[in-house]
C-alpha cells in the first residue's frame, strides 16, 4: 500500500533547495531478511528527488551517470551544484560528476577501477553520498562501487529506464563482467533510497 509523504512547503530556485518531500508516493522495497529500502515514486518530481538527496546531508555528492543520460537529462541534477549559501544556511555539498559508457560496456573492471580512483582524487569520505543516475547496467557497477568504497558508502538510485525501475531496484545485486563472463564479480548492497521519476520514461524508445 502506498502512502503520501509528509506535507511540507516546497520551493526551489537558484539559491535555495529546501529539504521538502511532499509529492512522491512511498513504496518500501522489502528484501526478505536482508534489508528494507525506502522507495519513492512520482511523475515530474525533480524538486522532490533533489530534496531526498540533500536530506542525507553528505559532505560531497558523487554523481555517476552516462553520456546518454547527460544528453537527455543533464539539467535534472544541475540545481544540486548551487553551492551559494543564503539566509544563514550552510553551503550545499560539492557535486562531483563521472560519466560512464552507455549500457553493458560500463560494467567492466577498468571502469570500476576508474570510479575508485576518481572517488579518492576528488576527496570522497565516509560521509559522501553516491548517486547512481541512469539505467540498469550503470546501477549495477555503481552499486558495486558504493559497496566497496570505504567498505560501504551511502548510495541512492535514481533510475531513468523502465527496466532499471522494475528490475535493478527490486534486487540488491551489484555486478560487473570480467574475463568474458557476465556478472561474475559483484555483491549484495542496499541503497539508502530508490527515487523513481516516471517522467524519465518519456524519452525511452517504444521498444523500451
Amino acid at each position: 500500500k502506498h502512502s503520501r509523504g509528509s506535507k511540507r512547503d516546497v520551493w526551489l530556485n537558484r539559491r535555495s533547495l529546501e529539504f521538502t518531500l511532499p509529492n512522491m508516493d512511498f513504496m518500501p522495497f522489502v528484501f526478505a531478511d536482508r534489508a528494507t529500502v525506502p522507495g519513492y515514486l512520482g511523475v515530474d518530481v525533480q524538486t522532490d528527488v533533489l530534496s531526498h538527496i540533500l536530506e542525507v546531508r553528505p559532505d560531497k555528492i558523487l554523481l555517476v551517470s552516462d553520456h546518454t543520460v547527460q544528453a537527455l537529462h543533464g539539467d535534472y541534477m544541475a540545481p544540486l551544484s548551487g553551492n551559494t549559501a543564503s539566509c544563514g544556511e550552510p553551503d550545499r555539498p560539492a557535486v562531483e560528476n563521472f560519466l560512464l559508457p552507455v549500457g553493458d560496456a560500463c560494467k567492466s573492471w577498468a571502469n570500476l577501477t576508474q570510479l575508485m580512483k576518481w572517488a579518492f582524487n576528488v576527496g570522497a569520505s565516509k560521509r559522501s553520498l553516491i548517486v547512481a543516475f541512469g539505467g540498469g547496467a550503470l546501477m549495477n557497477v555503481t552499486g558495486l562501487f558504493a559497496s566497496i568504497l570505504y567498505r560501504g558508502t551511502k548510495l541512492i538510485y535514481v533510475p531513468t529506464t523502465l527496466l532499471a525501475m522494475h528490475d535493478v531496484t527490486t534486487s540488491l545485486k551489484t555486478s560487473i563482467c570480467f574475463d568474458g563472463r557476465k556478472n561474475n564479480i559483484g555483491s549484495f548492497y542496499a541503497p539508502l533510497k530508490i527515487l523513481m521519476d516516471i517522467g524519465f520514461c518519456r524519452t525511452l524508445s517504444r521498444g523500451e
